[in-house]
């Protein structure tokens, strides 16, 4: 028997995780776990178990501080079913059964899901290259050497209690694709399909970077004053996310005329944000928190935008 743990909430909604006989996993905000979650702050740092062995599947809370829930009832162990709902934190999950055995396979991870154009409704792929396993939290890669204002940019990023995204610019750094499709992160093209009257759509990509990704401080060293990468945070899923943003790569002139628009250039983000209304703004950030960014004029500024009631907030942070 094999059992398929299937993500309900966040970021990495629609994710699955498989387990075999004899395996256990354990699941939470921090790298105490295997599968971290560290998006998800109402999570412990390991918050459940589940363990599967030939006479069957067991879920065993870690004394988690807000508690695991199983179709809505609050339990400390609990032998599990096909179909179970499993909640904690604010994150849910799914159980399944699966009868049949195979010996487990890397595979892309997709999940397809409806898009508006200025056309008409295409469909696009979330891509991950790699499968997500109960050895997730287990990585090893050589370390990164970055600046010490680098380093600042980094840590002011990994801090931010929402979940962190990033847009990269392919038509300005041509590696962007091989430097996504080479890591562990979820990734999409986010112009896909948008080319018309023979004018290429944009090189750009939306990526997830969780707080432990190692993808991340490479971005900030490579694209250090490059101008290449937009960071910003966003608690939404990555589908509906993406979706948000799409939208804005086409636009019309006051004119009636149809262009793309680059805002995930950080530089035209540093002079589009200042100049937008209350309405124009709340539009324009949906979901998302918060833009971050370099000055243009001063590198080791880091510039964090965010909407208010009174309109576009600007935090500044010396590197």
């Amino acid at each position: 028997m094999r059992v398929v743990l299937e993500i309900l909430d966040g970021p990495l909604v629609g994710e699955t995780l498989q387990l075999e006989a004899g395996q256990t996993l354990t699941v939470g905000r921090t790298a105490r776990s295997q599968l971290m979650l560290p998006h998800d702050n109402f999570m412990s740092g390991m918050h459940f178990s589940i363990e599967l062995t030939e006479e069957g599947c067991v879920l065993t809370d870690r004394n988690s501080s807000n508690g695991t829930w199983i179709n809505g009832e609050r339990v400390q162990q609990r032998a599990l079913s096909s179909g179970d709902q499993i909640s904690a934190g604010q994150t849910r999950f799914r159980i399944h059964f699966e009868t049949a055995t195979r010996e487990a396979t890397s595979r892309e991870s997709t999940e397809m899901f409806p898009i508006m154009t200025d056309a008409d409704v295409t469909s696009t792929t979330i891509t991950s290259t790699t499968v997500i396993s109960p050895l997730m939290g287990v990585r090893t890669t050589s370390a990164v050497e970055l600046t010490p204002q680098q380093q600042a940019f980094t840590n002011y990023l990994k801090l931010k209690p929402a979940p962190l995204f990033v847009l990269l610019n392919g038509d300005i750094e041509t590696r962007v694709g091989g430097i996504l499709k080479s890591s562990t992160e979820l990734f999409q093209p986010l112009a896909d399909g948008m080319a018309w009257d023979g004018v290429p759509a944009p090189d750009v990509y939306l990526a997830y970077l969780p707080a432990t990704s190692t993808l991340l401080p490479r971005l900030v060293k490579e694209s250090w004053g490059q101008h290449w990468s937009l960071f910003f945070t966003c608690a939404s899923p990555l589908p509906e996310l993406y979706r948000h943003l799409r939208q804005f790569l086409v636009v019309q002139s006051g004119e009636g005329r149809w262009f793309y628009f680059r805002f995930y250039d950080p530089r035209l983000m540093q002079t589009f944000l200042p100049s937008c209304s209350q309405r124009e703004l709340t539009q324009f950030f949906g979901p998302v928190q918060s833009f971050l960014l370099q000055d243009l004029r001063e590198d080791n500024l880091l510039l964090d935008y965010s909407i208010t009631p009174q309109g576009l907030g600007l935090r500044t942070q010396r590197l």
